[in-house]
């Protein structure tokens, strides 16, 4: 017992040390010292590795061993933000809230860090789990690896469950440092924090300087312990107090951020919580931004704009989100990095869908340290607006830091030629193009480049992953003739490629052995794969929770003709559903999907909810107001969707009950005018209870 005693003494010591060190920047001993006590420690558990703990001070080194990025489900919503780049149109965003909802509305403002997003979950106070943020519903296992970054606590001060979500970075001095030793492999800081996260071998990991930023956090109500002392703040219901727990749990809050509310009562309280918020209304927010732009080119970390949030905990939840980003939450963008260059040619691209869209083949040039050669031109409108002529020089930026886009033309060609015009016909296939809205399409669904595009969409990795049918190798099928629909994808014999230049056994077993993998794919793989406009992996979660778990039931509701069963999905909307419509009444999309059931691909979910209870099937729920078992709200809709009902955004004719909290909104007298059946917490704990 005297072994294990020392062993959890010298744990304790040095992750406060390591706190001290990494987190406060205020060591208390020399690195010698330091260096003893770990090494004490790291011989103990090599001798008695019954009593060593998983996250144990000696895990920073990492492990020579191959760690498998297995795949997990997040529990909590990981999703992408809206953009804003006009800091005008995000006070006029913040203004409207607050008229709606009152001016003790606030907002935090905070620096956007350029890294890799990361989720930790916390159990009984350790580390349990790291996972990439993946497709915002499932995340890749790095926790041996984030183990090694000094900055993340192994260990909280106390047993609590707890997530948070925030950014694995590097300082621009760090980075510069190690990316020489690695002949200026990796172009910038975050591009090298996330391959390093992606390392199978966590003592590679330790060899870089990674760090990390918590900015988000998630506890559980009924056993969080800590309240912050002479302030009405509150865990359940205010993101500051988060804020200031996770200062208090050992975490290193990065940067400079601030709290804008018209409320002047409110923002000193806020100020004497965390004096190191700026704090003022809403007006100031262009001076807050302006500072912000200016210093960013001192930080010695990268941040590509702020996020501004919604204070108020039971506010965003009232709000919710869309299928792809939440409403209480928007990320202003600064000025995207430009640069100028000639315009050599306008190619025509056409989609899986039809959809044409022609794209800028530019002089290559070099803007935020990438070549740009090629830049989206989105439609006709937007060309006409730039009055874009071929040869002219343009702006060019990527907006986001990410996407090449043309801003303006800069000079025109000298040779004073026509605005460019999209061809009246299809270049692949000659149909007529037709114009909806802004948009040009090819309405034929024989195009070779429709058909390839839908090919190449339906075995990328994000849907049916089969990684030996790239691209080229697409291409090639095609235009051989071997495989011209989705469905020849496992009717065709690959033993076909023998002879063919670059295809060797080697690569024709691959073939096989992908297409064979893919037939196990889940059904929301095949859902995804199908190409369906606006249907991705966040929308298919969304229909599986909402109990359109088959497609079978897709099919019949769509035969009703009535996109409103599709509509009242929270974060569906009229567009959306009318896809969905459409997609299934369509005689030879039905005609494929038997085909591709005949194949033996997955036409159903399998255990997606992991509910026996249908006790609330064919019943469809709105939420409002707050809860006191159900924070976040998202836990009642489990519940409902656990027991096959389904979750609406708004009343509709479809919807059946309204679920009411504490100060409930609009939606409660809507639901009493429409005659729902309104339910209050007690009443649904009980049928809860009652299977």
């Amino acid at each position: 017992m005297d072994v294990r005693r020392r062993i959890n003494e010298l744990s304790r010591l040095l992750l406060h040390h390591q706190h001290l060190y990494y987190v406060l920047s205020r060591p208390e001993i020399t690195d010698l010292e330091y260096d003893r006590l770990l090494q004490e420690l790291a011989e103990l558990e090599k001798r008695y590795p019954q009593w060593a703990s998983i996250n144990s001070p000696t895990r920073r080194v990492g492990s020579d061993l191959d760690n498998s990025l297995e795949e997990h489900p997040h529990t909590v919503e990981v999703l992408s933000l809206d953009k804003e780049y006009i800091t005008a149109e995000v006070v006029d965003w913040m203004g409207k809230l607050a008229d709606r909802h009152g001016d003790s509305t606030g907002f935090v403002v905070e620096e956007k860090l350029d890294g890799a997003s990361v989720v930790l979950y916390y159990r009984n106070g350790e580390l349990e789990r790291a996972l990439t943020r993946g497709d915002g519903n499932t995340g890749n296992d790095v926790t041996a690896n984030v183990r090694t970054i000094p900055s993340v606590p192994l260990i909280l001060g106390s047993a609590q469950d707890l997530v948070v979500r925030g950014e694995v970075f590097m300082h621009r001095d760090d980075f510069q440092t190690f990316n020489q030793a690695l002949e200026n492999r990796y172009t910038s800081p975050r591009n090298l924090a996330a391959g390093t996260l992606r390392q199978l071998k966590s003592s590679q990991v330790a060899r870089v300087p990674l760090r990390f930023n918590g900015y988000e956090a998630w506890m559980d109500a009924g056993k969080f312990a800590w309240s912050p002392e002479g302030t009405s703040l509150s865990l359940e219901t205010d993101h500051v107090a988060r804020l200031s727990y996770l200062q208090t749990a050992g975490f290193r809050m990065k940067g400079h951020a601030g709290f804008f509310c018209r409320d002047a009562g409110r923002c000193r309280e806020v100020s004497q919580r965390l004096p190191e918020l700026t704090v003022g209304t809403p007006a100031d927010l262009e001076s807050f931004v302006n500072q912000a732009r200016d210093r960013r080119g001192r930080l010695n970390y990268e941040i590509d704009g702020l996020v501004i949030k919604i204070n108020e905990i039971p506010l965003r939840e009232s709000l919710g989100a869309t299928a792809h980003h939440p409403r209480w939450a928007v990320a202003f963008k600064f000025d995207a990095p430009e640069a100028e260059t000639r315009l050599s040619g306008i190619q025509i691209q056409v989609g899986r869908n039809g959809r044409v869209t022609p794209v800028a083949e530019l002089e290559p040039v070099t803007v935020g340290g990438s070549t740009v050669s090629r830049a989206t031109l989105h439609n006709q409108e937007y060309i006409n607006a730039l009055e874009l002529r071929v040869g002219d020089l343009v702006q060019i930026s990527r907006r986001g830091d990410v996407i090449p886009a043309v801003e303006k033309v800069v000079e025109p060609a000298g040779d004073g030629g026509t605005v460019f015009h999209l061809p009246n016909h299809c270049p692949f296939c000659g149909s007529g193009l037709v114009r909806q809205g802004a948009h040009h399409f090819c309405p034929n669904r024989n195009c070779p480049e429709r058909q390839r595009r839908a090919l190449i969409h339906f075995t990328g990795r994000g849907q049916m992953d089969i990684e030996s049918l790239g691209e080229k190798t697409i291409h090639f099928l095609y235009e051989r003739g071997l495989v011209r629909r989705i469905p020849d994808i496992y009717t065709f014999d690959p033993d076909q490629l023998s002879g063919e230049p670059g295809f060797k056994q080697r690569k024709i077993a691959a073939i096989r052995e992908g297409v064979e993998a893919s037939r196990n794919r889940p059904f929301s793989r095949v859902l995804v794969a199908l190409g369906i406009e606006g249907i991705g992996n966040a929308a298919v979660r969304l229909l599986i929770e909402n109990g359109f778990d088959s497609m079978q039931k897709l099919i019949d509701t769509a035969a009703r003709g009535d996109p409103g069963s599709f509509a009242a999905i929270h974060g569906f909307g009229e567009t959306t559903a009318g896809a969905l419509v459409n997609y299934f009444q369509d005689n030879q999309n039905l005609s494929m999907i038997r085909e591709l059931e005949a194949c033996g691909l997955q036409m159903q979910a399998q255990n997606e909810t992991g509910a026996s209870d249908r006790s609330l099937e064919n019943t469809v729920w709105i939420i409002t107001g707050s809860f006191n078992h159900f924070s976040p709200r998202s836990r009642a809709e489990k519940e409902i969707i656990q027991r096959g009902g389904r979750i609406a955004s708004s009343v509709t004719h479809s919807t059946t009950h309204l679920l009411k909290g504490e100060s409930p909104g609009s939606k409660l007298k809507k639901a009493v005018e429409t005659g729902l059946i309104i339910v209050d917490e007690d009443r649904f704990l009980d049928m809860l209870s009652t299977k």
